[in-house]
Order: structure tokens, then sequence, then C-alpha cells
């Protein structure tokens, strides 16, 4: 039986009794670092210590070549996984390669979870859901009726674009360094009814607003923070959907320096991810169980 701590490539399908009879699995490019089979592994033993079909699951990580992709799924339906979720860079490229897609991941042009259906996969976004809850969860702050920005213009950005707009937020204000890109995302949102701006200064934060870090930026230990929190003005909380093991990120530490709520992105790791396994086996959501196991691991 194939470890779920290692990273397996398409080729190792091919040993399909290598596997748990109940299969899930991430794909990503790199996956090395991805503690989504820790969490996951750890709700499915909490799921089977009441119902104990749910002893036969397990949550595995492939490290896929995005050219592969269309390929790789056609071969992981065939082999009856479950259900999959997709990262970096996956997440918008698989949409031509859906039978079925969720009315929020059409929106935002990005599926993170695949539910095996009979016909092939569904799409669905939960991090929208997992953006939300995570910042409600270490500020008590919720995008209704509130300022939020958000850096970054690419998939995570993009669902938590549509889920604060969605929400109702008070306004949207959106920063990327590729202008391109931005362009795109502020045309899609207008083309689904909504309105955001493009944020080109920092110095136009509003107080109070609520800041989503949605780059890349932060996933190396010694990334230096986006913003100047020096110059953030007051009430605002901020949260970097980077993380990384075993400690805040460097922009998560400044920010709280300068007295400001902030963290990074654990709990939004647990939260989206838990929303995909109910997804996948209809069962409540397993968020503190996941939580548990990332600070753990």
């Amino acid at each position: 039986m194939f470890d779920t701590d290692i990273v397996l490539h398409l080729e190792d399908l091919k040993r399909r009794g290598d596997f748990a009879e109940n299969s899930l699995a991430v794909f990503g490019k790199p996956i090395a670092h991805s503690l989504s089979p820790v969490m996951q592994n750890a709700a499915l033993r909490k799921l089977a210590q009441s119902e104990g079909q749910f002893a036969s699951w397990k949550y595995y990580k492939f490290e896929i070549d995005p050219e592969n992709l269309e390929k790789t799924l056609s071969e992981f339906h065939k082999a009856d996984f479950a259900g999959i979720n997709l990262t970096i860079p996956h997440k918008e490229i698989v949409m031509p390669f859906l039978c079925e897609i969720s009315p929020f991941a059409q929106m935002v042009g990005a599926a993170n979870t695949l539910i095996r259906t009979k016909g092939g996969w569904k799409g669905d976004n939960t991090d929208g859901f997992g953006v939300a809850w995570a910042v409600e969860n270490f500020s008590g702050r919720v995008f209704k009726n509130s300022d939020v920005v958000i850096l970054g213009a690419g998939g995570a950005s993009r669902a938590a674009a549509f889920k604060a707009l969605v929400d109702g937020c008070k306004s949207l204000r959106i920063y990327n360094r590729t202008k391109s890109r931005l362009e795109k995302l502020l045309a899609d949102i207008s083309a689904c009814g909504f309105s955001a701006e493009p944020l080109d200064c920092f110095s136009k934060i509003e107080p109070n607003s609520i800041i989503i870090n949605a780059s890349s930026v932060g996933l190396k230990p010694d990334d230096k923070p986006v913003l100047d929190f020096a110059k953030v003005p007051n009430g605002c909380v901020y949260f970097d959907m980077p993380y990384i093991r075993s400690r805040e990120t460097n922009a998560v530490l400044e920010a709280r320096k300068y007295g400001f709520k902030a963290a990074s992105g654990l709990a939004m790791l647990a939260s989206q991810g838990a929303l995909s396994l109910s997804l996948w086996t209809s069962r409540p959501l397993q968020i503190e169980t996941m939580l548990e196991a990332l600070k753990n691991a």
C-alpha cells in the first residue's frame, strides 16, 4: 500500500492494487510541500471511528504536469477515484475538461474540487468558503458590508473576490502586478453584474478594510511582506493565503508588530479542504480535526 506522505506520479496509477479501496487525491506541480494528505487522512480516521466504512478511504498527493491534466483526469476516473483536489497550476486550466460545473466555480472560472460522476468529473470551488471562514475565524470580520482589498488575480484571488461580492461587500479593490490579468478579472466581475476597482496605490486602502494576500508572495520563508504595514490605515485586518509549515509568514508577523489582527493560510487550507471532504462523503465538516492535524504536522 502506498504511503500517503510520498509524492506519486501518473505512472504509479498502474499499481491500482497499492491504493486504498476508496481513494482521493490532490494534484499539483510542485506538490511535495502539500499538507492536504495530513489533514484529509486525519479527518477520514476521525470519521472511521463512528462509521467503519471510512477506514477504507485514503488521500494521496500526485505531481501532475499541466499538459497532461486532461489525460490524467480520464485515467483517474477509470481507476474509480472518488474525488480530487487541485492546486497550482491546475485550478483554471481544468475547466474545459469537466462534465459539470457548480455555479460558483463557473463564476470564478476555477475549480479546486472535483467530484466523480458517472459521466466524468464535476468541478466545484471551496476556496471562497475557505477564505471567508478563515477571515472570520481569526478576526471576527465578515465580507458583508466590509471594504475588501485583494492582492493578486489568480485562481485563489478570483475565489476570494467573487465570495466577497456574493456575500455583499461594501467595496472591492484588487491589486495585481500583471495588468492584463487584473483587467481580465475586473471584466469577468463586471460580466457577472458586480463591480470592483483596480488598486494602483496601497495608500488608497480604506481604514477597517479586510486585506487578503492571494498572491504567491509569502510562500518562501525569506519572502518580504507584500505590504508596508507602517502605511496601512487603522482598523484593517490582514489575511495571508500563503502558509509556512510550523510558523506564521513574515507578513503576518510584521502586521502583528504594527498592531493589526493577522493570520496565514492554515485555517483556509483546513476549511476549504473540509468542505471538499464533505462534498465527497456527504458528512459534516471536519474543520477542527483538520486544523489540529495541520498544527501538529
